[in-house]
């Protein structure tokens, strides 16, 4: 490229498509009008139309679901199902083996008085040891059945964190009862042991 201050150099590429451009704009600009027009007068059925749809109309004028009623904080939930059968399961299981050990209590309790005084190892101390055992195999049922409430009270202390304590206070009322059994059976033993050693 010659420099323009000689006055005879050749244009650039880019200047010529520029100088092609100012001396053709005008009809550049027509024919570009020209376009849109044709664009914008084009059959306007092609076209989705913007009016509200029967299915808009039929979505707007839907009614809001009621809302959920709100339990009342006075008046707690009830437990759950499954607390609650499982609850009644331990129970039982308790209940049955204070059925088992007070069905032992009595024997257990004859033969411990005629081994009073009785030498260690003798026939008598010997029975009255075989007695107590059975006691002790009793309340060990109901010792199970504690166990698993103890577990099921952990569970049910957790869910009460963020939800409804109704589980923790049925597993707890259930705890106490089975808890007040097992102190009385070991009362009870204890008794019955301290004639046996006496």
């Amino acid at each position: 490229m010659t420099p323009s201050g000689t006055g005879t150099g050749r244009i650039p590429c880019y200047g010529a498509g520029m100088a092609f451009l100012s001396n053709q704009s005008p009809r550049c600009a027509a024919l570009l009008a020209a376009l849109l027009l044709a664009g914008c007068a084009g059959g306007r059925d092609r076209f989705p139309s913007l009016a509200v749809r029967p299915a808009e109309r039929a979505f707007g004028s839907a009614q809001p679901a009621d809302a959920a009623p709100v339990p009342d904080a006075a008046q707690p939930l009830p437990a759950s199902a499954s607390v609650v059968q499982r609850v009644a399961a331990l129970k039982d299981q308790a209940a049955d083996a204070r059925r088992t050990f007070d069905a032992a209590r009595p024997q257990a309790a004859r033969l411990a008085a005629a081994a009073r005084g009785a030498a260690p190892g003798s026939e008598a101390w010997s029975v009255a040891q075989v007695a107590l055992a059975k006691l002790d195999s009793a309340r060990s049922q109901a010792m199970l059945a504690m166990a698993d409430l103890d577990r099921l009270l952990v569970v049910s202390a957790q869910a009460a964190v963020e939800g409804s304590d109704s589980d923790l206070r049925l597993v707890q009322a259930a705890q106490a009862d089975v808890n007040s059994q097992i102190a009385d059976e070991d009362a009870a033993i204890a008794a019955l042991r301290g004639q046996v050693a006496g």
